[in-house]
């Protein structure tokens, strides 16, 4: 027996199903979260808390002297960062996205070249070693790129990071963020130690200094559109402080 027709609307197109992933953008899995949180915490075993980066040397003479000082200190470096540490980890991600990992020997000799006192360079190195071993540790880089990075004479923790996001998934996007927040937050930390700076003052200016860092890397994936023309890492001021914490006569960090 003949089923009846069913009726048919020839004046529509049929509605195309819809699913979340059509308006939401492709999240890191979740091994990659996890390795981007590792990598931005503060209980990383490469002894981020050993060094200041200058910081208290600007405490020492009158530059930071509070809250108000420290907010000027970190919006000061993401303004020269996307031209400086920030593009540097950008430009050897992207050489590993574009599989010419030999690169990234030219990129950590600059940022190596870049850090203008002593303490800065055996922070540099330090950290890089440290961060290196663990990636290998923890099988996060096997193979070429382990061999790459052993390499390296010394390896710096810029280029180890931006190997570990790469390595582990994460865009470069979402790793630079990272990278910054990192920055910010072991100032602030450091900050701690140095000045009457409680723990709720501390967690609003890390809330404050959100935008900044977001503004830091959307000026970074642009001058990533120059290459290696853009970089600029001069910072006189910067250098001068780190130099004179090298005859520092109370301190309590290496930088």
């Amino acid at each position: 027996m003949p089923q009846p027709r069913r009726p048919t609307n020839t004046t529509m197109a049929p509605r195309k199903k819809t699913t979340p992933s059509d308006h939401s953008p492709v999240p890191v899995s979740s091994a990659g979260l996890q390795a981007l949180i590792r990598l931005s915490s503060a209980s990383l075993p490469i002894g981020g808390y050993s060094y200041s980066q200058g910081l208290e040397s600007a405490v020492a003479h009158g530059r930071v002297n509070g809250l108000v000082d420290l907010r000027q200190w970190l919006a000061s470096s993401l303004t020269i960062w996307p031209k400086a540490d920030a593009l540097l980890w950008a430009l050897s991600f992207q050489t590993l996205v574009d599989g010419r990992p030999t690169h990234l020997e030219r990129f950590n000799q600059i940022h190596w070249a870049s850090r203008d006192s002593a303490e800065l360079r055996a922070e540099a190195e330090q950290m890089g070693w440290s961060l290196v071993r663990l990636l290998v540790d923890l099988g996060w880089v096997t193979g070429s790129l382990q061999g790459q990075l052993q390499a390296l004479q010394p390896p710096t923790f810029l280029v180890a990071h931006a190997s570990a996001c790469w390595s582990q998934g994460i865009d470069l996007q979402t790793g630079l963020v990272s990278f910054c927040f990192t920055f910010v937050e072991s100032q602030i930390q450091a900050a701690q130690k140095l000045l009457p700076i409680g723990q709720a003052a501390a967690q609003r200016l890390l809330c404050e200094m959100q935008t900044k860092i977001d503004l830091c890397i959307a000026e970074t994936l642009e001058a990533l559109v120059q290459g290696e023309s853009a970089l600029h890492t001069a910072a006189p001021l910067h250098a001068i402080l780190c130099a004179r914490h090298e005859f520092q006569y109370s301190r309590l960090f290496r930088s």
